[in-house]
């Protein structure tokens, strides 16, 4: 099974100067809850997450409307799988930098959807002979939930 088998291809985005009430309207409005920021030309620069904001607005003390993404996504680095890629691979990624979504893009970079743990725990199946087994997916949520 590769990624682009269980990715979620229509995604939203936001750019860096995005404020943060427009990404947690758009997180409302479209049932998520993160956002790839992307640049100019279509690339995955980092993520906003509904946490984030939250976080952002306890710590900052400013109107969301006047902290932007940018501010938010800081210097963490950002991991991406391919579409291509086994599913296998993206799980173990997960699991190693403990992130629950990784953007999917195409071998130029561009932003072709996104894996996250929810859609990985909803397509697992019971049973050695699954493309994604159970135990895959569980193990990967557990690396991802311990506190880091």
């Amino acid at each position: 099974m590769n990624v682009t088998d269980i990715m979620v291809s229509d995604v939203r985005t936001c750019s860096p100067e995005t404020n943060l009430e427009s990404a947690a309207m758009m997180m409302w409005n479209n049932d998520c809850g993160s956002l790839p920021i992307i640049d100019n030309g279509g690339n995955p620069i980092g993520i906003v997450t509904d946490r984030d904001i939250a976080m952002a607005s306890a710590l900052n003390h400013k109107a969301l409307w006047d902290i932007t993404t940018s501010e938010v996504m800081g210097d963490r680095p950002l991991f991406t799988c391919n579409p291509n890629d086994d599913i296998k691979s993206a799980l173990k990624l997960m699991q190693t930098h403990k992130v629950r979504r990784l953007p999917v893009t195409d071998n130029a970079g561009h932003l072709e959807g996104m894996l996250s743990i929810d859609d990985v725990v909803a397509c697992a199946k019971q049973g050695t002979a699954a493309d994604l087994p159970f135990e895959d997916a569980m193990s990967t949520l557990k690396a991802v939930c311990k506190h880091h």
